[in-house]
């Protein structure tokens, strides 16, 4: 009996480590996908810039998606807007 409890336990730990890891991996690509979109749709970057953060996104995922939403956002590479 005893074994039986420990390793139902066991099971529920680790499906509930399972469920933990896959809605942090879903929530990442979220996140992922959300910086790339919202990159590419910023008309205030230059095409270099555009490019310099999607390099920064697809080789840090999540500190580069994050910093794109905290810092990014107002990055100081911009066109020159006509008068």
């Amino acid at each position: 009996m005893i074994t039986v409890l420990a390793q139902d336990t066991a099971d529920s730990t680790s499906v509930t480590i399972a469920v933990f890891l896959v809605l942090t991996a879903l929530l990442q690509v979220a996140l992922w996908v959300a910086a790339f979109v919202s990159v590419m749709r910023q008309d205030r970057l230059t095409g270099g810039g555009k490019f310099l953060w999607l390099v920064v996104i697809v080789g840090f995922p999540l500190l580069g998606s994050l910093g794109w939403f905290i810092f990014g956002r107002s990055a100081q590479l911009v066109k020159a807007m006509p008068a």
